[in-house]
């Protein structure tokens, strides 16, 4: 009598490995992009702060506020010498907003594409 030895796995194994892998993907996939959205939020958060900073500086050395597209600004390599960034959420540029001080108007978390749902 010689026995024969099968290699290899069955069908319920390999259907098993399949689920397995099924539901880690469904469990890692939507935080994976849930937490790239919040960094693109947060990263927009930070080049509107720094947008606005600049903004400031230009009033104090220039004395006059930059225009609401910001073309006069960004012709200046003192204040953004590797130009002005977009929003890294929906790729729109920056405009600030006309009031008592200019500040990048909208791209805010809650404003439409800016939030982390």
């Amino acid at each position: 009598m010689t026995k024969t030895s099968r290699k290899g796995f069955t069908v319920i194994e390999l259907l098993l490995v399949v689920i397995l892998i099924s539901i880690l993907g469904a469990i890692v996939i939507p935080r994976f992009r849930i937490s790239t959205k919040q960094a693109k939020v947060q990263a927009c958060e930070i080049q509107r702060a720094l947008i606005n900073k600049t903004v400031d500086a230009y009033y104090l050395v220039e004395a006059t506020w930059p225009l609401t597209d910001m073309s006069d600004i960004k012709t200046n390599a003192h204040y953004f010498p590797d130009g002005i960034p977009t929003c890294p959420v929906d790729l729109t540029s920056y405009v600030l907003a006309p009031s008592p001080f200019l500040r990048v108007s909208g791209h805010r978390e809650g404003d439409g594409t800016h939030t982390w749902n």
